[in-house]
């Protein structure tokens, strides 16, 4: 038995008459929805969706905290970065502008060139040249003549350069980069700030440590009260049941409380590098007079 169709195109055939309006509607009304379906089924015909434990949701939570800390240090590492290049960039201005006031205060100085007197030689061939006849040369007489032109050099002096100039000059050099580092930063303290801090802890109470651009620090040294003080905060913290972190907490504190420029607090401690915190308090300290002994024999001499 066979079926006839009617090809409509080369991929559709149609087999017997077209559907009518009529026998369209009447399958539209027998025929159920997919909603209906779907409805019609049992519940043992559907996956259940998995449920997240209390741990696994604790664990989502803490991720998402992590990953929100890690995306605020790259960010706080960035605008570090992008201050450190600003900051270098207008200190390179401001030695450049140093620079041109410079050049123009030195006074242009005029190289005197002195005339050379025409050697022998040439006086012999400007004199051979305008005679008509040239005289056989003696050249016994012109290497003695020669010999009497010769003038023995004159070695100078030797200038005595002071001692002391010398071994000032790293200190100097050292001392104005060192200030031209403050002066590239933002917001440098101003003279009378300094002079105000001078006068609150004395004429030499106020010292200044770069490590680089961007980390310029000033700070003042301790003063045996102020020692004190802080030995009896951390006494408070001798319960802790590691030692070193006791010795990192004194750390800190001392640091905190003597660096005047810039305004450092503990959120400071997380992002500033790694060895600047030590290095800070071992200088915070040999300037407040805790030396080694081998230190202190080294500025000690017998009268």
């Amino acid at each position: 038995m066979g079926f006839e169709g009617k090809q409509l195109n080369p991929n559709v055939v149609m087999f017997g008459e077209p559907v009518n309006e009529k026998a369209l509607r009447a399958l539209e009304g027998k025929s159920p929805t997919a909603d209906q379906i779907i409805r019609s089924l049992p519940p043992t015909a559907f996956i259940p969706a998995p449920t997240l434990s209390e741990r696994e949701v604790k664990e989502m939570e803490v991720a998402s905290k992590k990953e929100q800390d890690q995306k605020a240090v790259v960010s706080a590492i960035e605008q570090r970065k992008e201050r450190i290049k600003k900051k270098k960039e207008l200190a390179l201005k401001k030695r450049q502008a140093r620079q041109v006031q410079k050049n123009i205060a030195k006074p242009e100085q005029i190289n005197n060139i002195p005339v050379k007197e025409p050697i022998l030689v040439q006086k012999i061939i400007d004199a051979h040249t305008k005679d008509e006849e040239l005289a056989p040369m003696n050249l016994e007489e012109e290497l003695k003549a020669l010999e009497s032109e010769v003038k023995p050099k004159k070695t100078p002096a030797p200038i005595p350069v002071p001692e002391a100039d010398v071994e000032a000059q790293p200190q100097t050099d050292l001392k104005s980069q060192i200030l031209e580092l403050l002066e590239g930063e933002d917001n440098p303290p101003s003279s009378e700030k300094i002079e105000s801090w001078k006068a609150t802890y004395g004429k030499n109470g106020i010292h200044v440590m770069a490590f680089g651009g961007g980390d310029v620090y000033i700070y003042h040294h301790l003063t045996r009260g102020e020692w004190k003080k802080i030995k009896e905060v951390m006494n408070r913290m001798k319960d802790s049941e590691n030692a070193d972190e006791v010795e990192e907490k004194l750390k800190e504190k001392v640091v905190l409380y003597c660096v005047l420029w810039p305004s450092i607090d503990e959120h400071w401690l997380d992002y500033c590098k790694a060895g600047i915190l030590d290095s800070l308090y071992q200088m915070i300290l040999l300037n407040s007079g805790f030396l080694t002994p081998q230190q202190a024999m080294l500025l000690t001499t017998q009268l």
